[in-house]
């Protein structure tokens, strides 16, 4: 299995050079809100944007995970809370529960 993965990569990285290659006389200038880059090779541009694509998934990644892990600790302390409550009510003597229930009307 880790030969097709060593091979993967390799062409992975293969096709990645020959776009470069292909595209190091391209020139391009990038315009965004009036800024306006200097020229640059398209390869060059394309593995920014991926860079900066790459990034902004690792932060929203962050944020998430530290979203879901407050949650679980909520939900943890919740679930403490219910466990105790519910050993609480099992400890208690069973006459105790009988003498406290309310007498319905058909008793009366």
């Amino acid at each position: 299995m880790w030969v097709i993965k060593w091979i993967f990569a390799a062409l992975l990285i293969l096709a990645i050079l020959g776009f470069a290659l292909q595209n190091q006389h391209q020139m391009v200038q990038i315009h965004i809100f009036g800024w306006v880059s200097p020229e640059m090779p398209l390869y060059a541009v394309v593995y920014l944007a991926f860079a900066f694509g790459m990034l902004v998934w690792l932060v929203a990644s962050i944020l998430k995970i530290l979203q879901l892990k407050t949650e679980i600790r909520r939900i943890q302390k919740k679930n403490a809370d219910l466990r105790e409550e519910l050993n609480k009510l099992r400890n208690l003597p069973i006459e105790e529960e009988i003498a406290s229930e309310p007498k319905s009307s058909s008793e009366t």
